[in-house]
């Protein structure tokens, strides 16, 4: 299931579900080996394969071309395979099928620092279930990691069943080089119209729309928002603008993420994780409204609420740039903390992925972050 950011903190989210239905049939081309693409000669089963250790070792011919078969036999069931070696430019197409079921099938790739490196639940041609994945690898590394689960967004028939996957390897291409981001915060109101976030309109942004408790600290609140939000992305090379300063110039791609309005579920939603930032025109917005005193354990000060919002817009950008949900509560990509923990000097750190993406591995958005838009 196709989803956009999700994540629950102090019974609201920050995010919703999205699904699409229907299978695509896997094309033509010879029978799988069964458990796993293993040696046949090897006496050993296939299961269990749940934890990078017990990888098995996926067998490629000499086209580059390697095909696992396995089965998700309960919820949360892992399949590990290692793809071996890979080198920077390498391309990897990763084409997983539900196989005589209906499962919703879910891959990720990880390095042999158990970093993940791309995921994909659904293609993005709207018609299956099936996963998909076509890289450039941006780094090498001695082993590839392949994951096979069901998608954590599943309905109850659709998470287990048998599977088929293609991985074809091929070499010497170019590794797509970092491209600098622009990102906009607008506290100026708008009429948002996106098929994921709604279409509303925002007014412009008062904090005390917020409580009156922070009656007249509407420029205290906001420059310190755009501090956090410039702060938590000072390492890389991120354009940080609002709605105060002058436009982008013209034909520059930016990222927009909308100040305002209230939702009683949500702090902020982004459109989409949008892998490698392939879309250079996204839009999130943080429901400031929704950051009352009453959702922290003590009433912050204004300079204290402009943290708070500032950490959730860099989570939701982080979305927008390609970065998915860890389970760390000083990491900005955190999704399971308390309201409290946005009160805190958050950052991009080396975190477990939460449970929500898959139960194995971690995301280093450091990394990521670098390989997708630079370094500053």
């Amino acid at each position: 299931m196709k989803r956009t950011s999700v994540i629950i903190l102090a019974g609201m989210l920050l995010g919703l579900g999205l699904g699409c239905p229907g299978t695509v049939a896997p094309p033509d081309g010879g029978d799988p080996t069964v458990d796993g693409n293993r040696d046949p000669a090897d006496p050993q089963p296939g299961e269990p394969n749940g934890a990078f250790a017990l990888a098995i070792p996926a067998t490629f011919n000499t086209a580059g071309v390697a095909r696992l078969q396995g089965t998700v036999e309960q919820v949360g069931d892992l399949d590990v395979y290692d793809l071996g070696p890979l080198g920077a430019g390498d391309r990897l197409v990763v084409e997983a099928y539900a196989f005589s079921s209906s499962l919703d099938v879910t891959v990720a790739l990880f390095d042999s620092d158990e970093r993940l490196v791309i995921n994909n639940d659904d293609r993005d041609d709207g018609r299956s279930l099936d996963a998909l994945v076509d890289f450039i690898v941006r780094h090498g590394s001695n082993a590839y990691y392949l994951v096979v689960s069901n998608s954590p967004f599943g309905s109850t028939r659709t998470l287990t069943g048998g599977y088929r996957v293609d991985v074809e390897v091929s070499s010497g291409l170019g590794v797509p080089p970092p491209a600098r981001q622009t990102i906009v915060l607008d506290f100026d109101g708008a009429n948002v119209d996106s098929p994921v976030l709604g279409t509303f309109a925002l007014a412009p942004f008062n904090a005390a729309d917020v409580s009156t408790f922070y009656e007249g600290d509407t420029e205290t609140v906001k420059s310190r928002i755009r501090e956090i939000f410039a702060q938590d992305y000072e390492r890389f090379d991120i354009v940080v603008l609002t709605s105060d300063d002058p436009a982008p110039p013209p034909g520059t791609p930016f990222t927009t993420i909308f100040l305002g309005g209230f939702d009683p579920n949500l702090f902020g939603i982004a459109e989409d994780v949008d892998l490698y930032d392939l879309e250079r025109c996204d839009d999130a917005i943080i429901y400031t409204e929704s950051f009352s005193p009453a959702v922290f354990s003590r009433t912050p000060s204004a300079e204290e609420l402009g943290t708070a919002i500032g950490n959730v817009a860099a989570h939701e950008a982080g979305h927008l740039l390609g970065l998915n949900h860890t389970d760390d509560d000083l990491d900005i990509m955190d999704d399971s903390s308390p309201a409290d923990a946005f009160l805190q000097d958050q950052e991009f750190t080396i975190a477990p992925l939460s449970g929500d993406i898959i139960p194995i591995g971690q995301q280093d958005g450091v990394l990521l972050l670098n390989e997708i838009v630079g370094p500053r």
